[in-house]
C-alpha cells in the first residue's frame, strides 16, 4: 500500500532551513565585523545572532498566525 504524499513535509523543511540560514548568515556577518574591528570579545556576533533568533521566531509566529 502506498501512502498518499502530503506536501506539508516540505513546508516544514523549508521553514527550518530558512530559520537556520538566517541565524547562520547573521552570525557569520557579526563574526566578520568583530574580526574586522579587532574586538577581543565577540559582542557583535552575540548581538547579531540573538537578534536573528528573535527575528526568526517572530517571523515563524507571524506565519503560523497568518495560516489560522
Amino acid at each position: 500500500m502506498k501512502k498518499k504524499f502530503n506536501g506539508k513535509i516540505f513546508k516544514y523543511f523549508f521553514v527550518g532551513t530558512q530559520i537556520a540560514t538566517t541565524v547562520f548568515v547573521s552570525t557569520l556577518i557579526g563574526y566578520q565585523i568583530d574580526v574586522f574591528c579587532k574586538h577581543n570579545t565577540y559582542i557583535i556576533t552575540v548581538a547579531f545572532s540573538s537578534l536573528s533568533i528573535f527575528y526568526a521566531l517572530y517571523a515563524l509566529i507571524q506565519d503560523v498566525n497568518k495560516q489560522k
